[in-house]
């Protein structure tokens, strides 16, 4: 049996992440124009692949090891990163990435580096799916073959003069 391709694993770590059937395929298939009875119906004989299955229980697994996040557990650590005020880290703090302690004429200064704010809002938003681009579809009266046959008949380079 062959392996499961990239989009049947995207698939499988939607369901994994709590998101319907429906909203796991959308978010691993490119679904504008099905109908959701469609996608529901695909999704469905999708989870009931036995790769696919295996797979999803593989993620469960890992999710169960103490060593593994939660997802709740990194949305939480991602939301303390953005609502902790810099003077309340210190260097026994896990929001501490790197502390530089100097020392000179005029003193003694500590220098604490903390995660981005905004990298952590940008990752909580990822893994919430809010912002999620939205797809825009146009509708085109004319082809581009029409279009063309419509320009006037100009040769791009002049005839050489006299002939």
């Amino acid at each position: 049996m062959k392996e499961l391709t990239e989009k049947q694993k995207a698939f499988a770590r939607g369901m994994f992440e709590g998101l319907s059937q429906r909203e796991a395929y959308k978010r691993a298939y490119d679904c504008a124009k099905k109908k959701d009875e469609t996608v529901d119906a695909l999704a469905s004989r999708l989870l009931s692949n036995v790769k696919v299955k295996e797979y999803l229980e593989e993620l469960n697994k890992e999710a169960e090891s103490p060593l593994v996040l939660t997802k709740q557990e990194r949305m939480e650590w991602l939301s303390r990163v953005v609502r902790t005020p810099l003077r309340e880290v210190d260097d026994q703090s896990d929001l501490c990435q790197e502390l530089t302690e100097t020392s000179g004429p005029n003193g003694c200064s500590t220098k604490i580096k903390m995660p981005s704010k905004l990298g952590a809002i940008a990752e909580l938003n990822k893994m919430t799916g809010a912002y999620a681009p939205e797809k825009m579809e146009t509708k085109v009266e004319h082809s581009f073959s029409s279009l063309l046959k419509e320009l006037p008949a100009v040769p791009l380079v002049p005839p050489p003069a006299g002939s």
